[in-house]
């Protein structure tokens, strides 16, 4: 399944990168005075509404990438040399302008390609417009993949497959997405901004409950390595806390 869902720099043709990597969330600070409260005292922290206090979330955000990325996202080439474009105009779309990213097709299987929050999402909706490379009839069995959303609960999609309940995430820009709520995880799909979501998937359980990072990752995967260097577009990235 194509995941729909930071090392060395990345370079980029506007010569403004590096870019330094996210920050790591800070360690819990102990409480001086552990004494002074008592059990019943003790905020739960585990609760929906109570995310852990050390964590700064992010507020909403459209991220439309006509220039460098900004709204507190970096860019980074997990140590290989991928390239990044911002502000590039779309292949598919006369007027847009995107973000494209470029898989390097004479490196093995890694980390890729990752745009990462420095700050933390909750619950809430994400989406991206975006536009896979179409690589079925030149390698069908290519071996990368995209990932968007809250880190390991996003979309995950291959590129080698990426028609997703009859949306061909290959042949335009379409729109994917997830909403994030305390009791389910939605993934989904849609073939144009206004049009009406199509699930690709529900979950019910296990659903996190504690802030995460937000990603964007294009990769290689332990399958075939990339021949060319295949263009990913993403035409803005979208986050709308839940109210």
């Amino acid at each position: 399944m194509l995941l729909l869902a930071l090392g060395a720099a990345i370079s980029c043709n506007s010569g403004k990168y590096p870019l330094p990597a996210p920050e790591k969330p800070k360690p819990e600070v102990p409480d001086d005075n552990p004494d002074d409260s008592q059990e019943g005292d003790k905020p739960d922290d585990e609760t929906p509404d109570n995310p852990p206090v050390d964590v700064k979330l992010m507020e909403a955000f459209k991220e439309d990438f006509s220039e460098e990325p900004a709204n507190g996202l970096t860019l980074d080439s997990g140590g290989k040399d991928l390239r990044c474009f911002p502000g590039f105009p779309s292949f598919t779309e006369s007027g847009t302008k995107i973000l494209m990213l470029r898989l390097d097709g004479a490196k093995d299987a890694g980390d890729g390609i990752k745009l990462t929050s420095k700050d933390y999402v909750h619950f809430g909706t994400y989406s991206a417009r975006v536009k896979l490379p179409d690589v079925k009839s030149v390698q069908p069995g290519l071996g990368a993949r995209v990932e968007f959303g809250p880190e390991g609960e996003g979309v995950v999609i291959d590129v080698a497959s990426p028609t997703l309940e009859s949306v061909n995430t290959a042949s335009k820009l379409c729109v994917i997405g997830l909403d994030w709520s305390a009791d389910k995880l939605v993934r989904w799909v849609k073939s144009t901004p206004s049009g009406d979501k199509k699930v690709i998937e529900e979950v019910t359980e296990n659903v996190p409950q504690n802030p995460l990072k937000l990603v964007f990752r294009y990769y290689h995967t332990d399958g075939a390595a990339a021949n060319y260097p295949y263009e990913l577009e993403i035409d803005w990235i979208e986050y709308s806390p839940q109210e």
